[in-house]
């Protein structure tokens, strides 16, 4: 005797998806539609000539309104034909270079400092109890609640002799990226149980240099890494802040990002803003795989 076949009409039902499957999709494409798109009309924006988008795109920052062509503008490349162009990235390294290699310097300086400082605090706060430990590490977060016109204001009235220095902007920056950097190290001593292996250590007779070099830096490899891309990408784009503390000789990119906003046009801001984002991409990309990288190995250990 032949088993009974499901009616034609329950296998439809039962290979048609469900309401939730829909919705998720459906969410996942207008998510990547929000993402992209405005990537995409960027990158657009910064290769297409004014013969496309016509004089009512031009801007009126350095080289527009003067009497004389400025930069690239001299050879009169604004009557640029045709369709493509890179003058709107030639026009952003002459006038905005310096803004570029002045947030990368911030930036470096920051990795540098912050880790010092990470590695040294963040083993003091693991290894050590004293009075107001816990205090001290709620206040380092604080920074990152206040906004940034106050930070501004308070490192103007304390540090007013360095006004025009680029150190100020520098304390700014350290302010808001050394939380990241010291809970990278003190989550990953907290992890295990680092201390044991350093008397360990130390009763085979190492010295402190050899139980830095040999296990504390090892150990903390992956934390310092996945701590400089946070802090890099922080400093990188810190505008609240920087906005206030930031001079004409030391603009940073954000900065002049949001000057090209309202002084430019738009193929010059979208060329800047490409920019930026040629830089900060790979960096949250490798955030991402270096970061993702280190949970898993910390569970695994686990």
């Amino acid at each position: 005797m032949k088993p009974a076949t499901a009616p034609a009409a329950t296998k439809s039902r039962a290979r048609r998806p469900s309401a939730w499957t829909v919705y998720s999709v459906a969410m996942s494409l207008l998510l990547v539609f929000a993402v992209v798109t405005p990537i995409l009309i960027c990158l657009w924006g910064s290769f297409t000539t004014l013969s496309v988008m016509g004089a009512a795109s031009t801007g009126s920052g350095a080289g527009w309104n003067a009497t004389k062509d400025l930069g690239v503008f001299s050879s009169g490349a604004r009557e640029t034909s045709g369709a493509v162009t890179l003058l709107w990235y030639s026009y952003v390294l002459g006038v905005y270079g310096h803004t570029i290699l002045m947030s990368l310097k911030l930036a470096l300086v920051s990795i540098l400092v912050t880790m010092v400082l990470g590695v040294t605090g963040g083993y003091a706060l693991v290894r050590y109890d004293f009075p107001g430990k816990r205090l001290l590490e709620e206040l380092i977060l604080i920074p990152l609640s206040l906004p940034g016109i106050a930070v501004a204001v308070a490192l103007i009235g304390t540090f007013g002799v360095i006004r025009d220095s680029w150190t100020i902007i520098l304390l700014g920056h350290l302010l808001y990226t050394l939380p990241f950097m010291l809970q990278a190290v003190t989550n990953t001593l907290r992890s295990y149980n680092y201390f044991d292996l350093e008397r360990a250590a130390s009763s085979l007779g190492a010295s402190a240099w050899q139980r830095v070099r040999y296990i504390l830096l090892p150990n903390l490899k992956h934390a310092l890494i996945v701590g400089s891309l946070l802090v890099f990408t922080i400093s990188l784009g810190e505008f609240n802040a920087s906005f206030l503390l930031t001079t004409p000789m030391t603009l940073t990119l954000p900065a002049a990002l949001y000057d090209s906003y309202t002084n430019d046009s738009f193929q010059v801001s979208s060329a800047a803003t490409s920019l930026f984002m040629i830089v900060v991409i790979p960096v949250l990309l490798a955030i991402q795989f270096v970061g993702g990288r280190e949970m898993k190995d910390m569970g695994q250990a686990a």
